[in-house]
């Protein structure tokens, strides 16, 4: 048992998936456990997620139910929760100490599973309008939009989905992408091409949004560049990728050229005792399921000492 003042076995930053499975297969083994979650609400990018695909649940399941689920199986093996924001990390001997607002968190190891967030577009009005049109949680705000004309930009597995959740409200999708296909899983691509709400377009960008009280247009042009044109429509959905909660991690925990961790294939990272996971990690293939699978695998090798 961990006695007060004494560094935990593992500290997991980020409450998302890959941390939560981290954080239970740890206190499973009879490890002291802190898991530091900003929200410490936990769930990740999941949260917003309505009907779950590709991973081993009974039946159809949401991201908050089976988030929800986690948490409360973390908290009955005594995991505890850390509700603020990771801010630094560095190494004192072997004790690593991950700095949060609410004091310094000490541990033998580290699990990063700190995750990553939707990327915005960037462009003017996108801010104005963000809560007001702008969105980038279908199942959150498509209520909003019944019977309405909504642009989606993307055209990945994110933007597939979020979109065919809007088709059961909106009129018409008109979905954006700078490529001259999708890159989603052929499900998602048949559903879209076979629904008449649908319409796409192909080597296309959203380099403005437009409005009044609330968006009323986008401006649309060619991804090799050309004039623009502004489509008519009443909200816009952005699901153009993501980019990694790496902020807090010191200069010596390698990343690759778009801020993912680089790791081994063990997970290990240049920092001993340093461990990455799920979405922050270069490489993650993207599935729910390898998330929680990596989380597994990493604390399974952990030494217990």
């Amino acid at each position: 048992m961990r006695r007060p003042g004494d560094p935990y076995d593992v500290v997991v930053v980020g409450g998302g998936m890959a941390g939560l499975t981290a954080a239970h297969h740890a206190a499973l083994r009879g490890m002291s456990v802190a898991c530091i979650d900003e929200s410490g609400h936990m769930g990740g990018l999941v949260m917003n997620v309505s009907n779950i695909d590709g991973y081993p649940a009974m039946g159809t399941v949401s991201g908050a139910e089976l988030a929800a689920g986690q948490l409360e199986a973390i908290l009955e093996l005594g995991v505890e929760i850390v509700p603020d924001t990771a801010t630094g990390l560095s190494v004192d001997g072997d004790v690593k100490v991950v700095a949060t607002g609410m004091g310094d968190q000490q541990a033998k190891h580290v699990v990063l599973a700190s995750g990553a967030r939707l990327k915005k577009l960037g462009v003017p009005g996108e801010e104005a309008f963000f809560g007001r049109g702008v969105s980038q949680c279908a199942d959150c705000d498509a209520g909003f939009f019944v019977d309405q004309k909504v642009v989606v930009v993307g055209g990945g597995d994110s933007a597939l989905q979020e979109a065919l959740h809007l088709a059961g409200y909106a009129s018409e999708i008109v979905l954006v992408t700078r490529g001259n296909g999708l890159c989603a899983r052929q499900s998602y691509v048949s559903c879209a091409a076979g629904n008449p709400k649908f319409s796409f377009r192909w080597e296309t960008e959203v380099s403005e949004v437009l409005g009044g009280d609330g968006v009323e247009k986008v401006r649309l042009t060619p991804a090799g560049g050309g004039d623009g044109e502004d489509l008519d429509c009443n909200g816009v959905f952005v699901f153009v990728g993501l980019e990694p909660n790496v902020e807090f991690l010191p200069s010596e925990i390698e990343r690759d050229g778009g801020g993912f961790v680089k790791t081994d294939s063990s997970f290990k990272s240049g920092v001993d005792g340093v461990y990455a996971v799920g979405a922050v990690r270069a490489g993650y293939s993207g599935q729910l399921a390898s998330a929680a699978g990596e989380a597994a695998s990493v604390v399974a090798m952990l030494p217990m000492d």
